[in-house]
């Protein structure tokens, strides 16, 4: 099934106008997140990426900024779990 998905043409006829590339609008809200991107109001629930509200031309900088943002996000959940007296070794 894999080699059949990876063969599939796909044919492309034109690019998109810059009004269809930019990041879809909404989203959390930065200011309900605390700097390692955890929900405020929700302990434990972090976000990043498209979960995010940027509303910006941000073309291929996407994929960079959400890569971004997952690493703080990441960091954020090794820090709340240590903080919290979860061990990240045994899940206890």
């Amino acid at each position: 099934m894999a080699a059949a998905i990876k063969a599939l043409p796909v044919a492309l006829v034109a690019p998109r106008p810059l009004d269809e590339a930019i990041s879809s609008a909404g989203g959390v809200a930065f200011a309900s997140l605390t700097p390692h991107l955890m929900v405020r109001d929700t302990p434990g629930l972090f976000c990043a990426g498209e979960m995010l509200d940027w509303e910006a031309p941000t073309g291929g900088y996407l994929l960079t900024a959400c890569m971004a943002s997952g690493r703080i996000a990441a960091q954020g959940v090794l820090e709340w779990l240590l903080v919290n007296g979860y061990s990240i070794l045994n899940s206890q």
